[in-house]
Parts: structure tokens; sequence; C-alpha cells
């Protein structure tokens, strides 16, 4: 058996989908503002660039409340946008490449940077966002206020 438990598996998935929730929001704001650049006369790379930072900070809320349940921290919040402006910066690059190699538009071309990319994305998250060795995962919010009440 893999080193996934049986048992933790559904929680996984679970993970995963709320994650790739995550992600399609990100990933609206990403696509129209993207588009938006690149019709106002931005290069697909720096279109890119601005649509992605946008993005991230959607992604970066959604994610660390609904797919993680991870307290959100200054640290947090620095590591993650640091991974995706390595990210960014990378499949920048990818999609500027692969529109001068094949003459694709570049909105086809960011569509072909997107499973790549949100797998990579994912696994950083997932190891970022991890419940730290003996520490008691984090209450929700009403549970804090159902005890607290």
């Amino acid at each position: 058996m893999n080193p996934v438990a049986r048992h933790d598996l559904p929680a996984l998935v679970r993970q995963f989908l709320r994650f790739l929730l995550g992600s399609c929001l990100g990933l609206a704001v990403d696509l129209a503002l993207f588009e938006t650049g690149v019709r106002l006369g931005l290069t697909p790379g720096l279109a890119n660039v601005a649509s992605s930072a946008c993005a991230v900070v959607v992604v970066f809320l959604f994610v660390t409340k609904y797919a993680f349940r991870a307290e959100r921290t200054t640290t947090s919040f620095f590591l993650f946008v640091c991974w995706y402006a390595l990210s960014i910066a990378f499949f920048s690059v990818f999609i500027q490449v692969l529109h001068d190699s094949s003459g694709w538009a570049p909105f086809v071309c960011k569509l072909v940077s997107l499973p790549l990319s949100f797998g990579a994305n994912f696994v950083f998250s997932r190891f970022l966002f991890r419940p730290r060795g003996g520490a008691a995962p984090p209450v929700p919010v009403q549970a804090r206020q159902d005890l607290d009440g």
C-alpha cells in the first residue's frame, strides 16, 4: 500500500477537491484578467504575471480556510506568495516560449500550462499547510463559538 493510509484517502480526496474549487475561483480571476491584459496590449508573459498575482490572493484565502483548514499567518502568506511568485515566473516564461514557438493563441498557451501548475501548486500547498507534529488540528470557528458560548 502507498504511504497514504487507506483511512486518510477520503480526507485527501476532500482536500484535493476543495483545493480544486479554490483554484477554479482563482482561475476565473486569472483568466479574465489575463485576457483583459492581452487585449489591452500586454505581452502574454506580462499579462500572466499581473493576472496570476491577483489570483494568488483569492486562492490563499479560500484554500487556507476550506481545503487545508490552516491558520492564516504572515509567515504562511509570505511563503505561499513566494512559492506562487516562483511558479508564476516559471509558467509565464513557459507560456511566452510556447506562444513564440508554436504560434498558438496566448489563451491556448495559458490553458496548456494549467494542469502542470495546478499539480505543482497543490503539492506545495499541501506541504506548507500540513499539520505540524503533535499539534492538534485547528478548531473550526463554529466549534470555538459553541465552546465559548
